[in-house]
């Protein structure tokens, strides 16, 4: 009993005494106990002070290491979500402590560890929406919150015999066999009701597996289809004998007997043909029960998963090219900057003067026109010599796209040898690359490199990063950038 600890609820007059006796030690709330919270308010910020301070020792950790962007988005998606998950998968995070952990995430990915001012170059609600939606895939704490708090309703369904169930079921009651119901007693209910109250986001991506049909209503849950009966036929469900019947209770021996409240008009005919049509091909079985399924897959539902329907409600940008720019053999820090080229978030003079800071704009490459990523990435002269080595090898005659997306995205569209199709897509971000390294060393070092030097540069990356494909031949892929190096 001496690790053991004696909490008091209000005053106790004999509490020391109580200790003595039981040879326990004395707490006082708030606490903690098995890492989560005791005795504190669950939308309480103070309750995440340890998850922003373990965000803050991890970067310390981290100060004196040089990492990529590449390198950064790994460490914050593979550690720095993980550390408050614990807690996540039970309480609902307060806006004020995600925007507080946001921060951290947002400086760390944009400067490192660095104390000097660095730009943010890309909105960070879309650097927090999925790959497939034109993010970075780092997670949303919002949308993970309550992905992992879902999992509570899963589990709600699951755990018939669980201990936490009957106290739930105790303090707020059934609504129905899935879910509890909406309570609105003033206290000690905070933590469920915050779950509780993901039903409606949960049950958009729920619906039912038919078994004995007693669990499950005829009318208002979601058995036939995507929908329910009342909203699919409204005209029968308002003359419905019992709206609220089970389908076990609309069946009579193995035929269906749906029973209404009066004769039908001409007009709810033809209602219900196309109700029994819908039934027609329904079967219940009366050796299983009825179950709750969720997602189109295997009916389980996960955070994962979860996480994805959520995100799903995001604008989703037309044609992102997402696979070319996430499935390749490109280093992470290629393919980092190749995201950041197809939003034309470089910092390239024009974007920089945008966040009013003025001086003469004149590409550092061409030195003719101003600066922007479209210039600078496709359309500058030097650009176009690049992009012209390429094309001499495969004659291919191409109008430069206006967009540096449009570009990435219709340089994939071109039919080439199936050997190359996976060095053929990686072009484009290997010519964005070596410009942008040149354009910075003309820019801060004041060096500029020979154009035939620059190409043969160009050719060595891409063949660098091809020798991780070990299925291409190498005297074939070897042969295939000689000559581009002598286009």
């Amino acid at each position: 009993m001496q690790k053991s600890t004696i909490y008091p609820v209000n005053e106790v007059l004999n509490l020391e005494e109580l200790a003595d006796i039981m040879g326990c030690n004395i707490g006082s709330f708030p606490s903690t106990y098995l890492g989560l919270p005791l005795g504190a308010q669950h939308k309480s910020t103070e309750i995440w002070t340890g998850v922003i301070g373990k965000f803050e020792k991890r970067l310390a950790t981290w100060q004196m290491q040089y990492l990529s962007f590449g390198g950064r988005v790994t460490l914050i998606n593979s550690v720095l979500d993980s550390l408050p998950t614990y807690y996540m998968a039970l309480l609902p995070m307060p806006s004020e402590v995600i925007e507080q952990i946001d921060k951290i995430r947002r400086d760390f990915l944009w400067k490192g560890n660095r104390e000097k001012h660095k730009f943010h170059l890309i909105k960070w609600e879309k650097v927090t929406q999925p790959k497939y939606q034109g993010g970075l895939g780092i997670k949303n704490l919002a949308a993970h919150n309550k992905s992992m708090m879902m999992k509570w309703l899963w589990r709600y369904n699951l755990e018939d015999a669980g201990l936490w169930k009957e106290v739930i079921i105790a303090k707020h009651g059934r609504l129905n066999q899935w879910c509890s119901n909406i309570t609105t007693l003033p206290y000690g209910v905070g933590l469920w009701k915050s779950i509780r109250m993901l039903w409606d986001t949960f049950d958009q991506n729920a619906y039912f597996e038919l078994g004995n049909g007693v669990l499950l209503k005829f009318w208002t849950d979601k058995w036939l289809g995507n929908i329910t009966l009342q909203e699919d036929f409204p005209d029968l469900f308002r003359i419905a004998q019992d709206p609220n019947s089970i389908i076990a209770a609309n069946r009579e021996g193995i035929n269906w007997d749906i029973r209404f409240r009066r004769n039908m008009h001409d007009w709810e005919v033809n209602d219900l043909v196309d109700l029994f049509a819908r039934l027609q091909h329904c079967h219940i079985n009366l050796q299983a029960a009825d179950k709750l399924k969720w997602g189109h897959q295997k009916g389980v539902y996960t955070v994962k998963e979860g996480y994805q329907q959520l995100c799903s409600r995001n604008p989703v940008i037309a044609n992102w090219p997402w696979k070319l720019i996430w499935r390749t053999k490109l280093p992470p820090k290629v393919v980092f900057f190749t995201w950041i080229a197809l939003y034309e978030a470089c910092l390239t003079q024009d974007n920089i003067k945008k966040r009013k800071i003025q001086f003469p704009n004149r590409c550092y490459m061409c030195k003719k026109e101003v600066e922007t990523p479209r210039h600078l990435l496709l359309h500058c002269e030097v650009a176009s010599e690049l992009w012209s080595m390429f094309f001499c090898l495969s004659g291919i005659n191409w109008t430069t796209p206006l967009t540096v997306k449009d570009a990435y995205e219709s340089w994939s569209l071109w039919k080439v040898d199936k050997a190359i199709k996976k060095i053929w897509i990686m072009i484009p971000a290997c010519i964005f690359w070596c410009i942008w390294l040149e354009r910075n060393k003309r820019c801060f070092d004041g060096e500029s490199t020979a154009l035939g030097i620059l190409k043969t540069r160009c050719t060595e990356n891409l063949f660098s990063w091809t020798n991780l494909y070990p299925a291409v031949n190498a005297e074939q892929l070897q042969d295939f950038t000689n000559s581009l190096a002598l286009a």
